[in-house]
């Protein structure tokens, strides 16, 4: 896990200029009209919201948020594209992070893409999920596939996530996976990753094993595992079946297990550290879910997790739960109920969650409701039961542009009372070749 400086200036504005600088270069050699198609987003956010936390004075937070991604498709007429996406923050009242002023280059690249769809080609950032991959980096990323299904990717660079904290990162990062594809049936891979640096006295390196498999069309076989070298131990495994014997029955089962120490060799949170976590702690999942429509546009959806760990600090849970969920309105909107049950082999861990929702989206207008309720065995910092409510309300003003906004009431352990408002603007854009809107 790499760094970003752009994640470290301290005036977010110099992350959009430089993306408006790689983006210019690009608009100034195309005819848009004819040459290529362009779309554009801008999502808005102004978070408001107060902290009143025993023993502190009072605080008052409004983070303003902006969000923008643009693509650049078929340039020239040719199978090139470019993306990018990108956010800042400004901080109108009290500081909300460690500066008032935070920001983030998230990708800026050129793609190429084979027109028969076996070979592909990034440069620049991205974010890359390649077999044991899963970064973003300022690299490069070549993938080809053969007529019978063979194929490889290669990808290197400098790791480029952005750190929370001052956790030591990777200098450069590469690797690759060798794989068969053939469309429908099977993909199969084995991947290698490497990330010079000092995490805990070694490079990272990780052995990456992926499957998914359709022997035939009512069942599905997923599974992902990856092995770490550099403590030489498995760092994380999932495996999971998916069986749809019916028309609307939809049942997945699987298992899941990690170990802290060789999953987090390196972690970008205190919380993934020592000793806010113990590291020598494993943990193992066995998980069901059952998705049923009983008639149309009803389904109802049960569910249960057998969560273990070795640690007996943290003890072990098992987690079941039921939900039904009315779609309408063409399927835009939906309305549900929810609970599940918690038993634990510790009282502060168990607890039963009930949840309900809704939306209604006549014309321009959208509302929704959600509200969520949590009741503790035992009190839990002197609260035995939290809730949540999120209520929301949306008008299209244009074609290109909705404007939209959320209260939200919250009680927890953590706070006793919150309020909080949520403000957005979302403006999205598109043209084609031919000047096609």
């Amino acid at each position: 896990m790499g760094h970003s400086n752009f994640g470290k200036r301290k005036d977010w504005r110099i992350t959009l200029l430089f993306i408006a600088a790689l983006l210019l270069p690009v608009f100034l050699h195309i005819d848009v009209s004819s040459a290529a198609d362009i779309s554009f987003s801008s999502r808005t956010y102004l978070l408001f919201y107060q902290r009143d936390i025993p023993g502190s004075a009072t605080r008052n937070f409004a983070p303003l948020y902006e969000y923008l991604s643009a693509d650049a498709r078929n340039l020239g007429g040719a199978p090139v594209s470019f993306h990018f996406y990108g956010w800042g923050r400004q901080d109108l009242r009290d500081e909300s992070g460690s500066d008032r002023t935070s920001g983030e280059l998230g990708s800026a690249y050129l793609q190429y893409l084979h027109p028969t769809g076996n070979g592909e080609m990034r440069l620049g950032r991205f974010f890359l999920t390649e077999g044991a991959a899963m970064e973003t980096i300022d690299g490069v990323f070549l993938k080809a596939r053969s007529q019978i299904g063979l194929g490889m990717s290669l990808f290197g660079g400098v790791p480029a996530e952005a750190t929370i904290t001052a956790t030591k990162t990777g200098d450069s990062i590469f690797g690759g996976r060798i794989f068969y594809a053939r469309p429908g049936f099977a993909e199969v891979g084995v991947s290698y990753l490497r990330e010079k640096g000092n995490f805990r006295g070694e490079d990272r390196k990780e052995i990456g094993g992926d499957l998914w498999l359709r022997p035939v069309g009512m069942i599905e076989l997923i599974g992902r595992a990856t092995y770490n070298e550099a403590t030489n131990a498995m760092a994380f495994q999932r495996y999971m079946a998916r069986l749809m014997p019916l028309k609307g029955v939809d049942l997945s089962a699987g298992y899941e297990e990690y170990k802290y120490k060789d999953y987090f060799q390196t972690a970008l949170h205190p919380a993934f550290l020592f000793p806010s976590l113990d590291n020598t702690d494993r943990v193992r999942i066995a998980f069901a879910v059952l998705d049923w429509e009983l008639v149309k546009n009803v389904t109802v959806t049960l569910g249960g997790k057998n969560i273990r760990h070795d640690s007996a600090d943290i003890g072990d849970a098992n987690r079941f739960e039921l939900g039904v969920r009315y779609s309408f309105n063409d399927n835009r909107d939906a309305a549900g109920l929810s609970a599940a049950w918690v038993a634990a082999d510790q009282d502060e861990n168990s607890y039963q969650e009930y949840r309900a929702f809704a939306s209604y989206s006549p014309a321009k207008w959208r509302f929704s409701l959600d509200a969520l309720t949590q009741q503790y065995k035992v009190a839990v910092s002197g609260i035995t039961d939290a809730y949540q409510v999120v209520g929301s309300v949306g008008y299209r003003l244009l074609e290109t542009l909705q404007l939209s906004g959320d209260l939200i009431y919250t009680r927890s352990p953590r706070f006793k009372e919150d309020y909080a408002g949520l403000i957005r603007a979302s403006l999205s854009y598109g043209t084609g070749a031919g000047g096609k809107k």
